[in-house]
């Protein structure tokens, strides 16, 4: 009958279809040891639980040597396509801030706590503070300030109706001790009073810097802006350059990368694999049952 020419490669596509399904499902399943009687049954676990850690030091090894190596790395972050994504995310970045109207302070606290803010600008001021009073000491300002002040007494008594006097010869006669005596007033009022006044000045400038509107740090300024961003890519270039290879020998990949697939369940393993490969793991039970579908006909035909 016709039928019995169609049973033999029905019965071997049938065969090839279920016989690779099994096949694939052995390279997963089971995930652990079955025993039977104390007796570890044959092909348990499956071929990839069993060979887990080999395959791990496997892929380590070809990820850390092949594909993630210092020289690829180098390559890709420094091609033309990287810094030109680059300089598009700063003149962007440098767009949105020529609308922002947002004083600086709001801006940083939005990354900052308010806090911290404070904290930062009230070290700042204190360091400035010291500093320039420090200077101010070191400077001799008081002496500096006292022989201007009787410096500019000399030449306006020089003038006029005190002219006529010469009223200035007596003030050059007293000129030393007057501006010693003065520089000494001078100095007392500057170590009792120098690190409040500087602070206060220092204080008010940075309130006023943080109290202006982002934008007007930006606008009016692409010269600078162009000056910045150069900077910023050559020193990019410079990091990748210097520091990618000491970060790449200090960074462990195949390690990383065996611990990784090492420390995965076996469940989540076989996910990932028929999540990437379903469309070719189907093709290969497909291509099964064509095969046992072909050698059934065949017998036909021989037979």
């Amino acid at each position: 009958m016709w039928y019995t020419y169609l049973i033999p490669p029905v019965v071997g596509a049938i065969i090839g279809f279920f016989t690779n399904e099994l096949a694939l499902m052995m390279l997963f399943r089971p995930h652990k040891p079955k025993y039977l009687f104390g007796h570890k049954i044959p092909f348990t676990p499956g071929i990839i639980p069993k060979e887990k850690s080999r395959i791990a030091t496997a892929i380590g090894e070809t990820v850390s040597n092949h594909l993630v190596n210092k020289d690829t790395l180098s390559k890709t972050l420094l091609s033309d396509e990287m810094i030109a994504k680059i300089e598009t995310g700063i003149d962007d970045y440098v767009a949105e801030l020529k609308e922002k109207k947002e004083n600086l302070r709001d801006y940083i606290t939005q990354y900052l706590p308010s806090d911290d803010l404070d904290t930062v600008v009230r070290k700042v001021t204190e360091e400035f503070s010291g500093r320039i009073g420090g200077k101010i000491e070191e400077n001799n300002l008081s002496q500096g300030i006292s022989h201007k002040v009787v410096e500019y007494a000399m030449q306006q008594t020089g003038k006029g109706f005190l002219g006529l006097l010469q009223a200035d010869k007596l003030v050059s006669k007293l000129s030393e001790p007057i501006e010693k005596a003065l520089s000494k007033h001078l100095d007392n009022i500057l170590k009792e009073n120098a690190g409040e006044i500087v602070s206060k000045l220092v204080d008010h400038e940075i309130t006023a810097y943080l109290d202006t509107p982002v934008c007007e740090f930006i606008q009016n300024k692409d010269n600078i802006v162009e000056k910045v961003k150069e900077i910023a890519i050559n020193s990019y270039k410079t990091i990748i350059t210097e520091q990618l290879p000491t970060m790449m020998d200090s960074i462990d990949i195949k390690k990383i990368v065996e611990d990784r697939i090492n420390g995965m369940d076996m469940s989540d393993t076989e996910k990932i694999t028929y999540s990437v490969l379903n469309k070719e793991l189907k093709a290969i039970v497909w291509l099964g049952a064509l095969l046992g579908g072909i050698i059934g006909l065949a017998n036909i035909i021989i037979l």
